[in-house]
C-alpha cells in the first residue's frame, strides 16, 4: 500500500521503530555508562570530616573506593596557615594510604587532597577536623 508520498506504509513503519530500538539503545547506553563515569571519593579514613579529635593523630590514613593516583596532600590551618607536612606522591595506582603528620597542636585543620583516576580526571576533597587537647 502507497502512502500519498510515495513511500510504502511497510517501509515507513520500520524507519519509526528503527528509530525507537535507536533511542531505546541510546538511553540503555547512557544509564550503564554512568557508573563507569563515575569517580570514587575516600571510602575510609582515620580522620573522619568534622571529626574533634581529642589528642593529635600521627598520621593521616585513609582508603579509595578503587585505586588512585594520590597527586597532592595539603595541611592546612582553618585560617589558612600552612602547615608542612612530609608528603611525597607514590607511585602508581592504589586505594590505601598512610600520610606522617607532623605534630600538632589544638587547632582547626584542614586536609586537602588530590587524587588522579585511571581515565585521568582529577579528583579533589578536604578532610575538615579539629584537635582539642
Amino acid at each position: 500500500m502507497q502512502i500519498l508520498d510515495g513511500t510504502d506504509k511497510r517501509t515507513n513503519t520500520n524507519m519509526k521503530l528503527g528509530r525507537k530500538m535507536f533511542a531505546m539503545a541510546a538511553i540503555a547506553a547512557i544509564l550503564f555508562a554512568a557508573p563507569a563515569l563515575a569517580h570514587t571519593t575516600i571510602q575510609a579514613a582515620n580522620i573522619e570530616n568534622g571529626a574533634t579529635l581529642s589528642g593529635a593523630p600521627s598520621a593521616f590514613e585513609f582508603s579509595f573506593g578503587s585505586a588512585v593516583g594520590l597527586a597532592g596532600l595539603e595541611l592546612e590551618t582553618l585560617a589558612g596557615e600552612a602547615v608542612a607536612i612530609s608528603f611525597d606522591p607514590p607511585r602508581g595506582m592504589q586505594k590505601d594510604f598512610s600520610v606522617a603528620l607532623p605534630p600538632l597542636v589544638a587547632d582547626a585543620y584542614v586536609l586537602k587532597w588530590r587524587a588522579v583516576a585511571k581515565d585521568g580526571h582529577v579528583m579533589k576533597g578536604e578532610v575538615s577536623f579539629t584537635i582539642t587537647g
